[in-house]
């Protein structure tokens, strides 16, 4: 599933190529993804400049004038594709908007976890797919004291609570392996056991790793995740635990190891890792 390097690629590269364009033509197809319906989507968004693109946690959020901003959420295969003119639109696509140079955008999410809605800017901060978003974790207004002040009261293993939305947006399995191992710390451990130099060190790794994979365009694993120009993210080939158990440990070369954290897959160096 991208996270939050794969859709803060995406947001950046939406934001610098199509603010403000106007969505000229609009065709929705009647979908599950679609929290709002078809027909609302095609006359709420024809005619509408895009103004700016946020994120919150893994979903992107792209303001239009009048008013109204229209939520993205990838799931595990959703894909947001410029194409040229004339281009045909890919496959298992369900939002396909015509821009004012000729250029289509693409919403494609050929498993259908992802989805899209349209609402009213005045009613953002009611919605349910936004409550219980917690801090951004690439945010540099805030210090490690306050991150560390996120674990009080927090019981189960760090990893469980790294993957914790409302602890920090954006985390998944992927980056929250590859951040315990950078900053030393076994998934398995209790989060309460974590010392404040330990607490720092992680918050240091949580800022510094997400930031290089986002300097990379993300993760990609069989192209399920695709920039807005169809190129796969990067970060995989520095990848140094996620997927690799049994190989060797590529800071002290012991055996990696797996563990099973929350229901999700776990991978560790148990030397380096304490």
């Amino acid at each position: 599933m991208p996270e939050l390097p794969e859709v803060e690629t995406l947001r950046r590269q939406v934001e610098g190529a199509l603010a403000g364009t106007v969505w000229e033509r609009v065709t929705a197809v009647p979908a599950s993804v679609f929290r709002t319906p078809a027909r609302d989507l095609q006359d709420g968004l024809a005619g509408a400049r895009l103004l700016r693109v946020g994120r919150r946690g893994k979903i992107l959020l792209l303001a239009f004038d009048g008013g109204q901003t229209l939520l993205v959420h990838l799931g595990m295969s959703g894909q947001l594709l410029l194409c040229p003119p004339v281009s045909p639109p890919p496959r298992h696509h369900h939002l396909t908007v015509g821009l004012e140079d000729g250029r289509m955008l693409v919403y494609r999410d050929p498993r259908r976890f992802g989805f899209v809605r349209l609402a009213r800017d005045a009613d953002l901060s009611d919605l349910r797919e936004l409550a219980g978003v917690g801090h951004d974790p690439l945010d540099g207004s805030r210090s490690w004291e306050e991150f560390a002040s996120g674990f009080a009261g927090r019981a189960g293993a760090v990893k469980a609570v790294l993957l914790q939305q409302d602890m920090l947006a954006g985390i998944g399995n992927v980056y929250a392996d590859e951040i315990l191992h950078e900053a030393r710390v076994q998934p398995t451990r209790g989060a309460g056991t974590l010392t404040p130099p330990e607490k720092k060190n992680l918050f240091h790794a949580v800022r510094d790793l997400l930031a290089r994979a986002v300097s990379l365009g993300g993760t990609s694993f069989d192209e399920a995740f695709v920039d807005l120009f169809g190129r796969p993210g990067l970060y995989g080939m520095h990848l140094k635990v996620y997927g690799r158990s049994g190989e060797p440990c590529t800071r002290c070369h012991t055996r990696l190891k797996e563990a099973t954290v929350g229901g999700r897959s776990s991978v560790f160096c148990p030397h380096c890792q304490v």
